[in-house]
């Protein structure tokens, strides 16, 4: 991937080889299957929701409970900050994100 490629122009091959599959590293290639509950949430214009979908696949696949959330045009950060964080699809993606809190961590 991209940005693997260009880890790999930055550091000497031999670091490459013995960095790029760790697991401590890289959630790719690690075991998931001791993590909590999980809330992703992407919007289809983020130029990271390929890698959310994947993350979701991956941490199902483990086991963990997944909740994803997708925003039809949400850019990166949606709900959180950014242009959209104030615009109707932003207040529902935050007023979800702290619904979801709420219910993992007070069970509300």
């Amino acid at each position: 991937d991209m940005y693997t490629s260009r880890m790999n122009e930055r550091l000497e091959p031999d670091v490459v080889a013995l960095t790029a599959r760790d697991p401590s590293l890289s959630p790719m290639y690690a075991d998931l299957s001791r993590l909590p509950s999980s809330l992703l949430t992407v919007g289809t214009a983020d130029a990271l929701v390929d890698d959310t979908l994947y993350m979701a696949t991956r941490l199902k696949s483990f086991g963990v409970d997944v909740d994803l959330a997708v925003y039809e045009g949400g850019e990166h950060g949606i709900g959180h900050f950014g242009a959209q964080e104030d615009e109707e699809m932003g207040v529902e993606a935050r007023r979800y994100t702290l619904e979801y809190m709420k219910g993992r961590l007070w069970g509300k």
